[in-house]
């Protein structure tokens, strides 16, 4: 035990390791606190679940367009400036939605305006975020390395929305939540000011921007272990878009306020919290993490099944918390195979087709609002939704072997 604590505790005493880990934490607490504080927002403005669909939508629409050209930037410029960049549009962002909501002006376009550009930049931030974490870390350290970034991931998730149901109880208003999103962004920006590392790739490409992009597409698709990975990624994220309807579930099913509604937001990160401490003490032994991203995934779908059929809201928030322990298999093992499985010089522009992989969740936010207008219930909605992500995976792992590759047998992998 001793020796696997040193393992974790030594990755915190890397000072460039430690900023990418502030970061991720804050930006983490923040977007999903902006998420929540958006859906509310227009919740309260309209009444129309499927126009908090579009709080989603548009967030994830430009993520999913910018991603690969992202990425491809982030294998030409220097990762440090891009995150830099991203963090000080994100703010703002917000302060543009602080500015209306001083005013007494805001409209449900303004939140989509501001979601869409925060969407952009984090297609930006994301992709280069992780693939300096590679660089950081090294691959021998890479799932301690992001089991550790999802303790603090998960931390954010638990205090985003804690803090969002807080002050929206205490100020009934958006206003204090807005400011605390721009001082977020901002210190990210500091942060990422404050990395001492070399962000520019050491084998940086010369081709035109979209021969790069075509290389890094090229790429993924050969690699058996990358394409089911994003096809399982692409399937959850399509199909997994609960979090935008925990505000609509919490008042219409549960029949709580913001401040219980804010507790249940966060109870899959207390779960995610469990799981990252579990995987980041056994990480070193895992060599087949096809197989755990794949249970990790159908455990998530048997746990939103759970969630839509739960009448009570303490059942409701131990299944999210049942929820968030499986993710941590699903969103570990992620990353960490399409990093291993591929070049270093590609880093970016893998991640970059991981995000656009994550981005198709813009249509699943229209796909939950048109089935829940459909079947007149958001429950039932996820309740379908389930059961497709189950039954999805199943097929997955029946026709695409890659999931069952061993990517720790090599030495190089082992610690």
């Amino acid at each position: 035990m001793v020796r696997k604590q040193h393992r974790l505790t030594a990755l915190l005493r890397n000072r460039n390791y430690r900023f990418l880990w502030i970061m991720g934490t804050i930006n983490n607490s923040g977007e999903l606190a902006e998420i929540l504080v958006g859906s509310w927002l227009v919740y309260q403005i309209t009444g129309s679940p499927w126009q908090v669909a579009l709080v989603g939508l548009s967030r994830t629409i430009t993520m999913c367009a910018l991603s690969l050209y992202a990425g491809a930037l982030g294998d030409r410029l220097d990762k440090r400036h891009i995150m830099i960049g991203a963090h000080v549009v994100g703010t703002l962002a917000m302060g543009f939605l602080l500015l209306v909501l001083a005013l007494g002006s805001i409209e449900p376009w303004h939140i989509f305006l501001a979601s869409a550009l925060k969407g952009g930049t984090r297609s930006f931030d994301n992709t280069s975020r992780r693939a300096m974490l590679f660089e950081v870390v090294g691959k021998r350290k890479l799932v301690e390395a992001i089991s550790l970034e999802h303790i603090g991931f998960s931390s954010g998730l638990i205090v985003g929305p804690l803090l969002v149901g807080t002050l929206i109880e205490i100020t009934n208003s958006a206003t204090a939540v807005y400011a605390m999103l721009c001082a977020f962004y901002a210190l990210n920006g500091v942060s990422a000011y404050l990395l001492k590392v070399d962000g520019k790739s050491k084998l940086r490409s010369t081709q035109k921007i979209f021969q790069s992009i075509k290389d890094g597409i090229t790429h993924a698709y050969n690699s058996q272990a990358i394409r089911a990975t994003l096809t399982a990624t692409i399937i959850m994220n399509v199909l997994f878009q609960y979090q935008l309807y925990i505000p609509v579930i919490a008042e219409d099913h549960l029949n709580v306020g913001p401040g219980l509604m804010g507790l249940l937001a966060s109870a899959d990160g207390i779960g995610k919290i469990s799981g990252s401490f579990m995987m980041g003490f056994l990480g070193y032994k895992i060599k087949r993490h096809g197989r755990i991203f794949w249970l990790g995934s159908f455990g998530l779908a048997m746990s939103l099944l759970a969630f839509s059929l739960s009448p009570w809201y303490i059942l409701s928030f131990a299944t999210l918390l049942c929820l968030g322990l499986f993710q941590i298999g699903f969103s570990t093992m992620q990353s960490s195979i399409i990093l291993m499985a591929s070049p270093s010089e590609l880093h970016s522009r893998i991640s970059g087709a991981q995000q656009l992989a994550v981005g198709t969740g813009a249509l699943g936010a229209v796909e939950l609002g048109s089935m829940a207008k459909l079947l007149n219930s958001v429950t039932a909605a996820l309740s379908v939704n389930a059961l497709s992500v189950a039954l999805l995976l199943i097929a997955i792992w029946i026709f695409m072997p890659g999931l069952k590759q061993d990517l720790g047998s090599s030495s190089q992998n082992r610690l």
